[in-house]
């Protein structure tokens, strides 16, 4: 494969991000997110779900995405809160182990 274009060398792309989620720098926002969930505290859940909105987004973990979205939008009226934020931590955990293999 040729590295160049108009002579010049393709850079490679920064995977920094990635490599800090890969090694668990999401973890403190996984945790407020679980934490606000069971305590309650929608305000801290909302904060915590528009981060992971883009953290997920920015490495390609889109299934997550759309609950992460209802929950940063209408936690109050879910009956389903906890079921909803524990299966985005299991997809953004699993999906994550995934990427490690990658990088």
């Amino acid at each position: 494969m040729d590295n160049l274009i108009d002579g010049k060398p393709i850079p490679m792309p920064d995977l920094s991000y990635l490599k800090e989620m890969a090694d668990g720098d999401e973890t403190f926002v996984k945790e407020i997110m679980k934490e606000s969930a069971e305590s309650g505290d929608h305000e801290q859940l909302k904060f915590a779900t528009h981060k992971l909105i883009t953290q997920l987004t920015s490495v390609g973990i889109l299934t997550a995405v759309p609950d992460v979205k209802r929950v940063n939008t209408g936690s109050k009226e879910m009956p389903d809160l906890i079921e909803t934020v524990n299966r985005i931590l299991k997809i953004a955990d699993v999906s994550i182990e995934y990427l490690k293999t990658m990088i």
